[in-house]
């Protein structure tokens, strides 16, 4: 059943005719810049930065933190006072590129409330490598809302940690919205960004044609609008290929999920039943290094193993804080976490079909396995979600 519609908006709310868009970008943050810093040429810098958020790096780290301190470094100036020009461009120079822009007219914006009003969890997944500023202005071009209180979530470079075309920025998507990945689909035009990693990711996808954008788009709802025919679509059979960005785009996502949390909300219980934040991520790292990797181990090591569930954790008043520093234990799990991905980097192709017994499950496989420790993090990053909202 679908649960979330992820919209891309560059030529799928908006018709934006990518080269035109970027050469008048990079022209206007060439100037500016010159005159700020008498830097010339900056459009070089920004097109390595941008490279850099499309590869991988760090997942703790947002794509506007791999930004910033690319750039930083290649002016030679703090990260705050790049932070500070940038904003000033995004508010003041940013606006003159709508004359690039052609919108819809209503059928974007008919499309979003009417997928709202369906009750779907609506993600704009346009690709992370502007700031929200930019984001915004786009959205409100393209006469849809552009307040992010609209939407589940309205990714951009502030708070995403990877960015198209590489999958595990649908996979942090899923996760940070709440839904497993075949209960999403995107929308896009671009078959590279957009529809494969999408896929790999093992979401359901749509592919909008360019050429024909508004009559692409009104097809969409005529053959979708109505909730069974999206719900009717074929799920995806798992494949190896999504097991490592679901994995990897999981820990994007648990970064993401706290990045603004106070410091005195990790040890709450807003409900007393409930694990404290704290306690969440200390059972993520207990649960890494104890249960998901050695079973997976076990797996590959033993003929057809039996394999017990774990005994229940013990409860929020029992279980002791691994720590009291929820980032630093989040930085054990995401350290803990690429290690498994490295282990399974290394698998032949036939392990992954490699067979066990489990006492609840019944008969699986290491692949099979591997999926449900991904869909392990999703459930306790979404019980993260879900007690960070009530602390206070």
């Amino acid at each position: 059943m679908i649960k979330a519609v992820l919209l891309d908006l560059d030529n799928t709310l908006l018709h934006n005719p990518d080269m035109a868009f970027a050469t008048q970008y990079l022209s206007l943050a060439d100037h500016y810049f010159e005159q700020c810093w008498q830097f010339p040429k900056l459009s070089q810098v920004i097109l390595k930065t941008i490279q850099a958020m499309s590869m991988q790096h760090p997942p703790f780290l947002t794509n506007a933190e791999v930004a910033i301190a690319l750039i930083a470094k290649a002016v030679g100036r703090p990260s705050s006072d790049v932070q500070a020009v940038f904003d000033n461009f995004y508010q003041t120079v940013y606006p003159q590129l709508q004359s690039c822009i052609d919108p819809l007219g209503d059928i974007a914006a008919n499309l979003v409330h009417h997928l709202q009003e369906q009750g779907y969890a609506l993600v704009i997944a346009t690709n992370p490598i502007y700031p929200a500023e930019a984001v915004r202005q786009r959205l409100a071009w393209a006469g849809v809302p552009d307040d992010f209180k609209f939407y589940s979530l309205v990714t951009h470079a502030e708070n995403m940690h990877f960015a198209k075309p590489d999958p595990a920025y649908y996979a942090e998507i899923v996760a940070r919205v709440g839904v497993e990945p075949d209960e999403a689909i995107m929308i896009g035009d671009n078959l590279k960004n957009d529809i494969t990693p999408a896929q790999q990711a093992g979401l359901q996808t749509y592919q909008i044609d360019p050429l024909a954008l508004e009559g692409s788009l009104k097809n969409f709802w005529v053959n979708y609008s109505a909730r069974e025919k999206l719900d009717a679509l074929p799920t995806r059979p798992l494949n190896p290929v999504m097991i490592e960005p679901e994995l990897r785009g999981n820990i994007g996502a648990l970064f993401g999920t706290f990045s603004y949390v106070q410091p005195h909300y990790w040890n709450q219980h807003p409900d007393p039943n409930e694990w404290s934040p704290i306690q969440i991520l200390c059972h993520l790292v207990e649960s890494e290094k104890q249960v998901q990797r050695p079973r997976l181990e076990r797996i590959l090591a033993e003929n057809n193993p039996f394999l017990v569930s774990p005994p229940s954790p013990a409860g929020p008043h029992e279980a002791i804080p691994c720590d009291q520093d929820g980032t630093r234990v989040a930085m054990q799990f995401a350290e803990n976490r690429e290690q498994t991905i490295q282990w399974l980097q290394n698998l032949h192709p036939r392990d992954w079909q490699r067979t066990a017994r489990h006492s609840i499950f019944g008969p699986t496989s290491l692949l099979e396995m591997a999926h449900f420790t991904a869909q392990h993090d999703r459930l306790h990053i979404n019980q993260l979600c879900q007690t960070l909202g009530k602390c206070e």
